[in-house]
């Protein structure tokens, strides 16, 4: 019997990196939008607290978040640490708190710009 493999030496699946790249390109547009917007904060603090207290978010990741929404005050640093590309900023960017900051025609516009420019298999 082969022994399993972590979870932290597995290839990224092709489907995976491409929900990924949309993911990034969402949260792209957010970043902007919140630093231009800073109003959608206290909703967004909200939803952070309401998801930690329900279980949904381990303690670490709480943490994260608190830590890179507290520093929107320092945009180029902010942006920086929410686009981060480790693999420990994808998994939470893939269960954002960020909900609600782009309307959905801008969520679509978005997706539809970015799947005009993937070439095709």
């Amino acid at each position: 019997m082969r022994p399993r493999r972590s979870g932290r030496n597995r290839p990224v699946s092709k489907q995976l990196d491409a929900a990924d790249k949309h993911i990034l390109l969402l949260h792209q547009a957010m970043v902007a939008k919140l630093l231009a917007e800073p109003g959608h904060l206290p909703a967004i603090y909200q939803r952070l607290e309401q998801r930690y207290q329900a279980g949904q978010l381990r303690h670490s990741g709480y943490i994260h978040w608190h830590s890179i929404l507290d520093c929107i005050d320092q945009p180029e640093l902010f942006r920086r640490e929410l686009l981060d590309d480790g693999e420990r900023m994808r998994k939470l960017r893939r269960r954002t708190i960020l909900t609600g900051i782009l309307t959905e025609q801008e969520r679509l516009e978005l997706l539809h710009a970015s799947s005009d420019t993937v070439p095709s298999a």
